[in-house]
């Protein structure tokens, strides 16, 4: 059913029953890559983007940045058939009236949490490999990967039910480092790569790709490595809310700690990301809902919009640069 037919014929209350709505005018509004029109005192908005893959930021934030002008509005309506369960959860973080509706119109039941999962025992063991080599061991998800100044140069995967270690950036490269080198990679070979990596990926080093990936991970790492550049105490990598499914995609990245005040949430973000202020409330819920909520980007990525939806927020967050 197109987004009008929604607008036209459906109105949700808190209730969940259904209404007639009358023929009164719609306006389209202009949120990039998604379809959204105004009527009456409601923005209805499509989650599924005209343009796939074209923008990382979501219909919540899309919407959200514009409420947050000042636009007379009075709630949200977003029709999400995608992932209304995951919409509907960071929706619910924001004190503005959000309703998200799924393929067959009915209000989104906010999804839990994936269950945490631990590494393996034997994943673990590469621990010390990496490490010898210089790589920092990042655990997300139950994943084991080696990192580089934040940047991923191997990981531990299950070949016929046999732990290995691949090295490389990102599926592909994995794969042509094994045509290339066989399917033993070994300790040396995980250090020649790291010592590559670094060199590109130090501070004050020429554009390359490999100090162009992972932007946040290299922010991350650099503030983990000295807590005090945002006031912190002490702190340690965190697995994000939900998995990353990309190396070569920029996505928010976590660190818990403490400060003055206590525990603290450290969500490190690349560029100018909408996204960030629901990405981070997310990962507080997941992580450590009691604690201080710290964005942390360059300073020219802080701007109105996303400062205006932080204090949208049900429990306040903060943009601070580093």
């Amino acid at each position: 059913m197109s987004l009008l037919a929604h607008v036209r014929k459906v109105e949700v209350p808190g209730d969940g029953s259904s209404v007639m709505v009358g023929g009164g005018p719609v306006e389209d509004v202009d949120l990039g890559n998604f379809v959204a029109v105004r009527a009456t005192d409601v923005l209805w908005v499509s989650a599924t983007p005209l343009i796939t893959g074209d923008s990382r930021t979501s219909a919540l934030a899309a919407a959200l940045a514009w409420f947050s002008r000042g636009s007379g509005v009075a709630a949200i309506n977003i029709l999400d058939s995608l992932t209304p369960g995951l919409t509907a959860r960071r929706a619910a973080y924001f004190s503005t009236p959000v309703r998200v509706l799924d393929a067959n119109a009915a209000v989104a039941t906010p999804t839990d949490f994936e269950p945490k999962v631990s590494a393996r025992a034997d994943h673990l063991e590469f621990t010390e490999v990496f490490r010898g080599a210089g790589a920092d061991v990042v655990v997300e998800h139950g994943r084991v990967t080696a990192e580089v100044e934040g940047l991923e140069v191997a990981r531990v995967v299950d070949e016929g039910g046999v732990p290995t270690m691949q090295i490389g950036v990102g599926a592909h490269d994995r794969e042509m480092f094994t045509l290339l080198n066989g399917t033993t990679a070994t300790s040396d070979q995980l250090r020649s790569v790291v010592q590559t990596v670094l060199q590109h990926r130090r501070a004050g080093a020429p554009t390359h790709p490999l100090n162009l990936l992972a932007p946040e991970r290299a922010l991350r790492k650099r503030v983990v490595s000295n807590p005090s550049l945002i006031g912190a105490r002490d702190l340690r990598n965190a697995e994000p809310p939900v998995p990353r499914t990309n190396v070569k995609d920029s996505v928010p990245c976590c660190a818990l700690g403490e400060d003055e005040h206590g525990p603290l949430l450290a969500v490190f973000v690349a560029g100018i990301d909408l996204d960030a202020v629901p990405f981070a409330a997310d990962a507080r819920s997941y992580l450590a809902p009691d604690a201080r909520l710290l964005i942390v980007t360059a300073s020219r990525n802080i701007v109105p919009a996303q400062t205006r939806m932080a204090d949208m927020l049900v429990r306040h967050a903060e943009f601070v640069s580093a």
